[in-house]
């Protein structure tokens, strides 16, 4: 479906979404669906997301910033990224945001250097089908302002060749 065919013995680490301007200002990041707790899970807790290097020679703007507002994360029901988003339904919602502080009734947010991590307010399911996210369009939003949008696909490991030795 989305590439090459995972071999079932390749560990699963969540789900990954790479997002990309809809102006073509190039990679915005990507964001990561896990358990922490339980890599292999089927079930994420957490999301982090990660973006590239602010000295990168892309044109990518950065999303999350110290000063700035908080970006709104829509997982959307369908895949489809040629739709407009109102087309598209919502499946799932939440902010993140650079600060490690939270506002009242917000999932608690962290910084860390790999990215902002921060536990979601319910488990989403790694499947594809009628409750799972993969498949599924995720966009990130400032405001009214599409900042970037990808599909949601899964994340493995990659396969480990040989011992090392």
């Amino acid at each position: 479906m989305c590439g090459q065919e995972t071999p079932s013995t390749t560990p699963r680490v969540g789900a990954r979404v790479d997002f990309f301007s809809p102006t073509g200002r190039g990679n915005l990041g990507n964001l990561l669906f896990l358990n922490p707790s339980s890599p292999s899970s089927r079930h994420a807790t957490h999301v982090r997301f990660h973006q590239p290097p602010s000295s990168s020679s892309s044109q990518a703007p950065q999303a999350l910033s110290d000063n700035d507002e908080s970006i709104l994360v829509s997982i959307h029901m369908t895949g489809d990224l040629t739709k407009p988003l109102c087309d598209s339904g919502l499946m799932q919602q939440f902010t993140l945001a650079r600060s490690s502080s939270s506002s009242p009734g917000s999932a608690t947010t962290t910084t860390k250097e790999e990215g902002v991590e921060m536990a979601l307010g319910e488990a989403l399911w790694l499947n594809v089908g009628h409750d799972g996210i993969i498949g599924r369009r995720v966009s990130m939003r400032k405001g009214e302002e599409l900042l970037a949008d990808g599909i949601v696909g899964f994340n493995s490991l990659p396969a480990v060749v040989g011992d090392g030795l």
